[in-house]
């Protein structure tokens, strides 16, 4: 009878190592997936602001083409534009930061983006004379923001500069 308590003491260890090392594998499994998901996501989230920061120069090269003289007075200037513009848009008075989730002047929400475009001539952007540089900036936040003082810890900028398409005189 010694022996067979004996055999039930390391039978019940030995389904308490089983145990155990089914829980850290799980466990590591668990940490893999979510690991894994929060990556996908921050890559959604960021071929999404590459997609709105190219659809914002756009939106820029648009206003510029079809009214040089009114964009070229917006000179060293952030404006907001909405996530989903495609179109010019008037971008109205300069202000200081956009917010997620504000309304623009056009009267269209930003969604979970915040796209901002600096506007500056030869600035920040290195440009040639006559052009205006511009820099558009989305931004975005997740989980994955520690720093406190930067809602938006994510970003991307596109670069770009724009002429007067229209001042190039042709010969006859």
């Amino acid at each position: 009878m010694l022996n067979n308590s004996k055999e039930k003491g390391q039978t019940l260890i030995e389904a308490l190592v089983a145990l155990g090392a089914a829980v850290l594998v799980l466990s590591a499994i668990t940490v893999a997936v979510i690991s894994a998901v929060n990556n996908a996501q921050y890559a959604k989230n960021q071929n999404l602001a590459t997609q709105y920061a190219q659809q914002g120069v756009e939106v820029m090269r648009k206003i510029s083409q079809s009214d040089w003289g009114t964009f070229s007075l917006y000179n060293a200037r952030r404006y907001c534009l909405a996530q989903n513009d495609t179109v010019p848009c008037p971008l109205g008075s300069s202000i200081g930061s956009c917010s997620q989730g504000s309304i623009n002047s056009c009267g269209q929400n930003y969604g979970n983006f915040v796209r901002e475009v600096d506007i500056a001539q030869g600035s920040q952007v290195s440009c040639s004379s006559g052009s205006i540089g511009i820099t558009v900036i989305v931004s975005w936040a997740d989980g994955g923001c520690t720093d406190l003082t930067n809602t938006y810890c994510h970003n991307v900028k596109l670069n770009s500069c724009l002429s007067n398409h229209n001042s190039a005189v042709s010969a006859p």
